[in-house]
C-alpha cells in the first residue's frame, strides 16, 4: 500500500513565462587529468590509471583518448570502477601496434557525457616481448592459502597474459608419509604495475590437506596475450604446512546484520574451490542483555570465505514475535563467551586447528544507511549553477543528515558499507530529475508503513513493482532537479501543475547569483571575492539543507513515520507544527527546509523521539 502525499512530492512545474529571466544549463568546467600511472614497461592489455576531477560529469562510459603529434593514435574504452575520482582504460592491440615498441610521448584526453577533460601528456614505454625471471621464492613455516611472494623480473597481470609458478618435489606427511607433486598455481603482480614482485597462493594443490613439507623446485612461466612465452630459471625451496590458526575477531561489540572478521590462517574455501570450507567450533554461553539467564550454544558456524587469513561470520537478524533477533541466539542484544576452534575440510577430510578463548557482544541496534549520489544528481546541479561545487554538496548533505539524527543510531554512509551485509543497510538514492515524470521533491517507495522498523534493508529508490501494481509512483528517492520549482523561472521544460506551491521569493534570492553565474571550483573551496564565495556558500548550504531534508523525511518514512502508533495508512503529522520533519509538505515553508535562523529547528515531533529511541536507541 503506497500513498501520494504533498509533503513528499510536488507536481512538475513550468518553463519560466514570457519576460521571465532564462537560465540555460550552466556551463561547467572541463574534468581535469591530474596523473596517469602506467607501467614500465607496458604491453598489449596493460592499464593506464587516469587520476583526476571532474570524472563524474563524463558519464557511464567513459573513454580515453590517445594522441600524438596532433594525430589521434586509439580511443580506449573504460575498465568498470567504482571510484568517481580514478578511471581505468587498458591498452588495446590496435594502440600497441600504432605505436610500436620505445618510448613515446602521448597526450590523452578523458571523454564523455559530451564533455572532454583538459589534455595531459604522459610518457608510456611499449615492449612486444617481456622476459620473465625469478630471483627469490619463499620458504619455511607457512600455512594453506598463505600469500607467497616471488621476487624476479617481467611479473604480468591477468589483462596482459598468464602467468604461472610451477611447483615440482615431494610432500611429506607429518604422520608419515609422501606424495609426488607437481601443480602448476597463478601469479598476479604484488602490487598494480609491479614488475618485479609476484604473488602465489599456496593452495592444498600442493600435497592437499594435511600439515607436511614440500621439497621441491619453483619456476616461472609467461604468455602474453601478443603470444610472447618465456620462462625463468628454477629455483629450490621447503616449505612446511601447518594446521589452521585462530588470531583474531573483530569487531567484538558488534550490531545485528553486522560481519565479524575473524582473521587468522590456513583457512580454506571460496567459490572456485567448492569441496573445500572452514568451519568454527564455537562452544559456550549466550548471555541475554537486560538480565537474562545465560544460555548454552554450541555448533559449528560456517563463516563466508575471503582468504586464507580472513573469514567472515555475519551476524544475520530474523524477525520472531515482531522483534528482530539474531538468528543464532534468538536474542537482539547479549554477550557470548566461549571458545572457537578452526576446522578445514577438504571432500571427505578435515583438519582441526588449535581451540582459543572467543567472545563478543551483540550491542544496540544500528540502522545503517547507504546514501547515492546518482548521474542525474549531477546534471541537476548544472541547472543549480554548483556543478563544479558537487564535493561541497555532498559533504554539506551529510552533515544535515547527521545532524537531524543525531540522537538515535543511524549510521550514514556515502559508500556501500563493507562491514554489513545487504539485507542488514538501507539505500537512499539521490538524483536528478523525477523518473516518476509528476515532479516529486522525495518519494518513500518502499512497500507498506513499516513499524518498529523490521525491515532493515529497505531500498528508497529505483522501482519498487508493488507500489507500482497499487498505481503509485514506482520511483522512489530524493529528486534534485524539482526544487527548481520554487523559482519565479524554474526554466524547466512543461507546464506549471495546479498542485505546485507558490514560487518563493528566497528561492531565486539565493539561487540567482550562481544560476547566472555558475560557481568555479575555487569559488567552491573559498578562494576569491569574499562576496562571491559567500552567495556560493549560501547556495551550497541551503541546497544541501533542502536535500538533506527531504532524504531524511522519506528516511523517517521508511522507518515507519509518521503516527509509528496511529492508523497504517496514515504517513504524516495530523497537524502542523514548527519544524517538525514528517509534517506534509505544504507545511514546511523553504526556509525551514534550508535551516534558516529566522525559521524553527527542524525536530522530530509528538511521539516519534519516543519511538526512534524504542527502535534505535543508543
Amino acid at each position: 500500500m503506497r500513498r501520494l502525499h504533498f509533503a513528499c512530492l510536488v507536481l512538475v512545474l513550468c518553463a519560466a513565462c514570457d519576460g521571465e529571466p532564462s537560465f540555460p544549463d550552466a556551463s561547467v568546467e572541463p574534468p581535469e587529468i591530474l596523473e596517469v600511472l602506467a607501467p614500465a614497461p607496458a604491453v598489449e592489455g596493460s592499464v593506464l590509471e587516469v587520476r583526476g576531477l571532474g570524472f563524474e560529469q563524463l558519464g557511464e562510459a567513459p573513454r580515453l583518448n590517445l594522441d600524438r603529434d596532433g594525430g589521434r593514435v586509439s580511443v580506449l574504452d573504460a575498465l568498470p570502477s567504482d571510484d568517481d575520482g580514478r578511471l581505468r582504460f587498458e591498452l588495446s592491440a590496435d594502440a600497441v601496434r600504432e605505436l610500436g615498441p620505445g618510448r613515446h610521448e602521448v597526450s590523452v584526453t578523458a571523454t564523455g557525457g559530451g564533455l572532454d577533460s583538459t589534455p595531459y601528456d604522459v610518457e608510456l614505454q611499449i615492449v612486444s616481448t617481456l622476459e620473465v625471471d625469478l630471483f627469490e621464492v619463499p620458504t619455511g613455516e607457512v600455512h594453506r592459502n598463505d600469500v607467497a611472494v616471488l621476487n624476479g623480473a617481467g611479473i604480468i597481470t591477468e589483462t596482459e597474459g598468464e602467468l604461472t609458478a610451477r611447483f615440482v618435489g615431494t610432500y611429506t606427511y607429518d604422520a608419515g608419509g609422501e606424495q609426488a607433486v607437481d601443480a602448476t598455481l597463478p601469479v598476479a603482480p604484488l602490487e598494480l604495475r609491479d614488475r618485479e614482485r609476484g604473488v602465489v597462493i599456496l593452495s592444498t594443490e600442493i600435497g592437499g590437506l594435511r600439515p607436511g613439507t614440500f621439497e621441491g623446485t619453483v619456476q616461472l612461466a609467461s604468455a602474453l596475450r601478443s603470444g610472447e612465452r618465456s620462462e625463468s630459471t628454477a629455483l629450490d625451496t621447503s616449505l612446511h604446512f601447518n594446521p589452521p590458526e585462530l588470531f583474531s575477531l573483530e569487531p567484538t561489540d558488534a550490531s545485528l546484520g553486522q560481519i565479524l572478521t575473524v582473521r587468522g590462517a590456513g583457512f580454506l574455501g571460496g567459490d572456485e574451490r567448492p569441496d573445500e570450507l572452514t568451519l568454527l567450533r564455537v562452544d559456550g554461553t549466550f548471555t541475554p542483555a537486560g538480565g537474562g539467564s545465560p544460555e548454552p550454544f554450541a555448533d559449528d558456524l560456517v563463516p563466508r570465505f575471503v582468504s586464507g587469513s580472513e573469514v567472515e561470520l555475519i551476524m544475520d537478524a530474523e524477525v520472531r514475535d515482531d522483534e528482530l533477533v539474531s538468528r543464532l541466539f534468538g536474542h537482539a542484544r547479549g554477550t557470548f563467551e566461549g571458545t572457537a576452534t578452526p576446522i578445514t575440510v577438504d571432500g571427505t577430510e578435515e583438519l582441526s586447528g588449535s581451540t582459543i578463548p572467543f567472545g563478543f557482544s551483540l550491542g544496540s541496534l544500528r540502522q545503517v544507511v547507504h546514501v547515492r549520489f546518482l548521474p542525474g544528481f549531477y546534471g541537476s546541479l548544472r541547472r543549480f549553477g554548483l556543478a563544479n561545487a558537487a564535493p561541497e554538496v555532498e559533504e554539506a548533505v551529510r552533515e544535515r543528515m547527521e545532524s537531524i539524527y543525531v540522537a538515535w543510531s543511524v549510521d550514514f554512509r556515502f559508500e556501500a558499507p563493507p562491514d554489513f551485509t545487504r539485507n542488514a543497510y538501507a539505500v537512499l538514492e539521490i538524483g536528478g530529475p523525477d523518473p516518476n515524470g509528476v515532479g516529486l521533491f522525495g518519494y518513500d517507495n518502499t512497500p507498506g508503513k513499516d513499524v518498529g522498523n523490521l525491515r532493515l534493508y529497505d531500498a528508497i529508490g529505483g522501482a519498487n513493482a508493488e507500489t507500482q501494481a497499487d498505481g503509485y509512483p514506482g520511483f522512489g528517492g530524493v529528486f534534485v532537479e524539482s526544487f527548481l520549482y520554487w523559482s519565479e523561472h524554474p526554466d524547466l521544460p512543461g507546464e506549471r501543475p495546479l498542485g505546485a506551491p507558490d514560487p518563493d521569493p528566497l528561492f531565486d534570492e539565493i539561487f540567482d547569483p550562481v544560476r547566472t553565474q555558475p560557481a568555479t571550483r575555487a569559488e567552491a573551496g573559498g578562494s576569491g571575492d569574499a562576496e562571491r564565495v559567500g552567495e556560493v556558500r549560501d547556495a551550497v548550504e541551503a541546497l544541501a539543507s533542502i536535500i538533506g531534508e527531504t532524504a531524511s523525511h522519506e528516511l523517517g518514512h521508511s522507518l515507519g513515520m509518521a503516527q509509528p502508533y496511529g492508523p497504517p495508512t496514515v504517513y504524516h503529522n495530523d497537524f502542523d507544527g514548527d519544524g517538525c520533519l514528517m509534517d506534509s509538505g505544504g507545511d514546511r515553508p523553504l526556509g525551514e527546509r534550508m535551516g534558516l535562523s529566522d525559521f524553527a529547528p527542524t525536530q522530530f515531533c509528538y511521539d516519534h523521539p519516543e519511538y526512534l529511541g524504542e527502535i534505535l536507541g543508543r
